[in-house]
């Protein structure tokens, strides 16, 4: 063991394994990760400016469709995000979504990308709460609810039958049934 104060900060302040945050509760919630198609391409240009201004303008674009419709964007990487919301708000998220991914569309074309922005929705039970090292704690959702989300993996806005079961009759009919395994697409 070192001396080192900072060591031994480090090691005291370290959550125990089988810890979990003061805050950290179950919650049944709906996950939508997203992702623009073709970024990694375009990224790797030279034009290191213009993809942080399109990320500016995408990140705007997600928090001026998900917040009002009822649901909050827990992080992004680049051109990826993850975000959730209440059950209760499930469709109105949902068809925000849609809405994000048309728009986000046309904002990638104005910069010269030819991308689709893919999101893939699940329901069902995560742990909320703030995780992460001491001091530096936030917001984050964790479970396999989160997995089978990210794992969904169609090009579009994919839902799984879990997240389709919370849309109204009505809305269900501009979702088309995608096998195997069972998701449904937004027919645009």
């Amino acid at each position: 063991m070192s001396d080192s104060p900072s060591a031994s900060n480090d090691v005291r302040s370290a959550p125990q394994k089988g810890e979990l945050p003061p805050d950290c509760k179950t919650e049944t919630l709906g996950v939508a990760f997203f992702d623009l198609s073709r970024m990694a391409e375009w990224a790797s240009s030279d034009q290191d400016a213009t993809v942080a201004s399109f990320f500016q303008e995408f990140y705007a674009l997600a928090a001026s469709h998900i917040g009002p419709a009822g649901g909050r964007t827990v992080k992004f990487m680049g051109d990826a995000g993850l975000a959730v919301f209440p059950v209760d708000s499930a469709e109105q998220v949902i068809f925000a979504l849609c809405a994000f991914a048309r728009d986000a569309r046309s904002r990638a074309r104005d910069f010269g990308l030819d991308a689709y922005l893919n999101v893939n929705v699940h329901v069902g039970p995560a742990l909320t709460g703030g995780f992460g090292p001491p001091g530096a704690e936030r917001f984050d959702v964790i479970g396999k609810t989160v997995n089978i989300a990210a794992r969904l993996g169609r090009r579009g806005v994919t839902l799984s039958a879990q997240a389709f079961r919370c849309l109204s009759p009505e809305a269900r009919k501009r979702f088309e049934k995608i096998m195997p395994p069972v998701t449904y697409r937004f027919r645009s």
